[in-house]
């Protein structure tokens, strides 16, 4: 379980301003679907008590239209600060922000950037819940070791609303290029984002994006641990975004990956634990490779440590290799369910990863 991660999610579907801003059938859905995502071992493995869904009542009450952006500020601030003396609580872990409902970008924004209108919002009162600045505080502060953000909303141009920006100190910490974030925006600036009933939503309205973005979790190629690097994420998606939506296909999301290392998310396929068993050490390294239909990736063995390199240079992991009592070596890989191919200088073996207790190389 990913014990020092949170999430905050924000679905507004309706708003006190109904005529500028029209109902939406999908953000309570979507909140729903991403919550499940993130609880879910095959997800975030998030602890449930570490998620904060702010969603539009079914029936709004008179003066009270919310998610607004002093109920997203109370509940960010709860996480990023000590309650007791104010200070900047860091934490090794994750943080989600997960926003769907009508947004926009400022007009004169150079980067990408947006902001999702509060819920409420009527004529010359303007409110907003800035998630791109909140992403930004996070990784200023250095709040957490990675921040995922997800916008699943429009990006209209406003030349008069400003973003609304958190209610923190722009202290910066020194270790703050160490934070890795990942963003998702499901439209350009000036686009539109898109919900609709899809053949696999269950008969739910739903963002294409937050669609997409939990199909790809489901099916893009992983590495030899189960994980799903973010830029593979970004490819799958853009590779599959018209056969997916081929329909009025709305332009593909804006992804953009952190600017070092890369962020992993857990693979939604069904994987298993498959063991191999190697000959006592020698005093050469072994190169190995491992195949699949979706996998090519060159081993080395060196010692009590293997590592592992994917062939487009996607990700790279190193191993532990346990000596047994007869001297030969034993590692384990978390892999999809299908065939697979090991090659080594002098074996070549075909496997299905579960089928058998031990692959011998």
């Amino acid at each position: 379980m990913a014990e020092h991660d949170y999430a905050i999610l924000v679905g507004i579907s309706r708003y006190r301003d109904a005529g500028k801003f029209p109902m939406l059938e999908g953000p309570l859905n979507d909140v729903e679907r991403i919550r499940e995502w993130l609880i879910s071992p095959l997800g975030g493995a998030v602890p449930s008590a570490q998620i904060f869904s702010l969603i539009t009542p079914e029936l709004a009450v008179s003066e009270e239209w919310s998610p607004n952006r002093e109920s997203f500020a109370k509940h960010f601030n709860a996480i990023a600060l000590d309650q007791k003396n104010g200070d900047f609580v860091r934490r090794e872990g994750r943080l989600y922000l997960y926003f769907s409902g009508h947004g926009f970008s400022k007009l004169t924004d150079q980067t990408t950037r947006a902001a999702l209108y509060s819920a409420d919002n009527l004529g010359m009162f303007q409110s907003n819940i800035a998630g791109t600045l909140y992403a930004e505080a996070a990784k200023r502060a250095r709040l957490f070791r990675e921040v995922v953000l997800i916008m699943d909303c429009c990006r209209d141009t406003e030349s008069n609303v400003d973003y609304s920006s958190p209610d923190l100190n722009l202290f910066e910490h020194a270790n703050t290029e160490g934070v890795r974030v990942f963003s998702m925006y499901a439209a350009p600036k000036r686009g539109k984002a898109q919900e609709r009933e899809l053949s696999d939503s269950n008969g739910k309205i739903v963002g294409l994006m937050t669609n997409a973005l939990l199909r790809a979790l489901q099916e893009a190629p992983c590495d030899i641990v189960g994980r799903v690097p973010g830029k593979v994420l970004m490819q799958y998606i853009g590779m599959n975004w018209q056969t997916w939506y081929p329909e009025h296909t709305p332009p593909p999301p804006r992804i953009i990956p952190p600017d070092s290392e890369d962020i992993f998310f857990q693979s939604g396929q069904a994987l298993a634990i498959q063991r191999f068993l190697l000959p006592a050490a020698s005093l050469e390294k072994i190169p190995l490779r491992l195949t699949s239909i979706s996998l090519n990736a060159a081993g080395i063995l060196d010692g009590d440590a293997i590592v592992w390199q994917d062939a487009n240079l996607s990700w790279r992991v190193k191993l532990d290799v346990s000596i047994l009592g007869d001297g030969r070596r034993e590692f384990c890989l978390a892999l999809p369910i299908r065939d697979h191919e090991l090659f080594s200088a002098t074996s070549r073996c075909t496997f299905v990863p579960g089928e058998q207790d031990a692959v011998i190389i």
